[in-house]
């Protein structure tokens, strides 16, 4: 969760009530309390609520139109209604009008009243999420916006790839607005989890494309080891890879070389190609890095298993990542388009060749200025 208490209002008109709610829940929970509706509707305009609990019979007005008004101003808040009266009318009247996440019975019972807020809660805490990716998604295509060029081939691509976990988002999002327990709700929420994860990886793309093409950007050059490189992203991937069944296999005696460039965004090629390499080899099976010289020049080779592949696929990789001047296609994804553009701004080149396996094979080759060979394989 987002915060170690979440806040809860609880409404009621009777104080014993209110009493006997903190004493139960204070540990779990920063509890509010408050005899009027009206009040509590002055509390959420003001404070940071996640979940709203309130009595159904109350003077000002019944707890059903405390909800409605809440559902409709703060729609994020879980909503839940406290009643003694168990008849069918009252519980269909809250949800339709209400939309509540759920409705406790009195007397309370603290350990059923616990567990459905806490899974409650962590839909809340999905949908702030998701707003914050999407917010931050917006912001990177404005300034996508800026750029010459490439622009709208880009924000294009971008669009098509983030439509698809975007609608599982909302999808999933809508089946929450229903009482979930459960495994359905581990289900789901391990849909949003593998979506908002998507999502970041492309922000994080967009937001480099962003700094690569803007006017000024200069890359900030340091020493950087080939094997640290090769470290560092073999960290990154490590769990993704692991939950696909996929090992990445690497030569620890392999000659090492100390390079200039920015260490983050060559980290962030080298992880895009492992990604790549990923769609293309079946679980149980591994992707072999391996640093070699190419033409003079140290490079980073990462193969795959050559699994998906066909001849159009490796004859369109080949031409549009070749030693050729050739120009930049969006086609096969975002990863790749901005990993050449980092491979090009460090003034080294990213080349795609199909070995005697037919497997595939993607060379990160890099600038050998200011390149030392740092040790040798014994």
């Amino acid at each position: 969760m987002a915060q170690d208490k979440p806040t809860v209002l609880y409404v009621d008109d009777l104080a014993i009530n209110l009493k006997l709610f903190e004493a139960t829940f204070k540990r779990d929970y920063d509890i509010i309390l408050t005899e009027s509706p009206l009040e509590a509707l002055k509390i959420l305009k003001e404070r940071e609520i996640q979940v709203l609990v309130s009595d159904h019979r109350m003077p000002e007005m019944t707890g059903t139109e405390l909800l409605e008004i809440a559902a409709r101003e703060h729609p994020d808040i879980r909503r839940y209604l406290l009643t003694a009266f168990t008849d069918t009318e009252t519980v269909i009247e809250a949800v339709n009008r209400g939309r509540i996440h759920g409705y406790i019975k009195k007397p309370i019972q603290p350990e059923e009243i616990r567990q459905s807020i806490n899974n409650s809660l962590e839909a809340y805490y999905l949908r702030i999420k998701n707003r914050k990716i999407l917010k931050e998604l917006e912001k990177v295509n404005e300034e996508l916006l800026n750029l010459d060029g490439l622009k709208s081939e880009i924000i294009n691509a971008i669009s098509n790839e983030i439509s698809t976990p975007l609608n599982r988002i909302m999808g999933t999002l809508h089946l929450l607005k229903t009482k979930i327990e459960g495994n359905e709700l581990y289900e789901v929420v391990n849909i949003l989890d593998q979506s908002v994860f998507k999502l970041e990886q492309f922000s994080l793309l967009a937001k480099q494309v962003s700094d690569l093409k803007s006017p000024g950007f200069e890359l900030k050059f340091q020493k950087v080891s080939v094997r640290q490189v090769i470290q560092y992203a073999s960290i990154e991937t490590s769990e993704e890879l692991k939950d696909n069944g996929i090992s990445l296999k690497k030569d620890p005696e392999e000659p090492d070389y100390e390079i200039k460039g920015d260490s983050g965004l060559l980290v962030s090629c080298l992880v895009n190609l492992i990604r790549f390499a990923r769609e293309h080899t079946e679980p149980k099976n591994d992707i072999r890095i391996v640093t070699l010289l190419k033409d003079g020049q140290p490079a980073i080779r990462v193969e795959d298993q050559g699994v998906n592949y066909s001849d159009v696929l490796f004859d369109f990789l080949s031409n549009h990542f070749s030693s050729a001047n050739t120009a930049l296609s969006l086609n096969m994804g975002i990863g790749l388009a901005v990993s050449r553009i980092i491979m090009e701004a460090h003034g080294g080149r990213l080349v795609f060749e199909k070995n005697r396996a037919h497997r595939g094979c993607f060379d990160m080759v890099i600038c050998s200025s200011g390149i030392s060979k740092e040790t040798d394989a014994p």
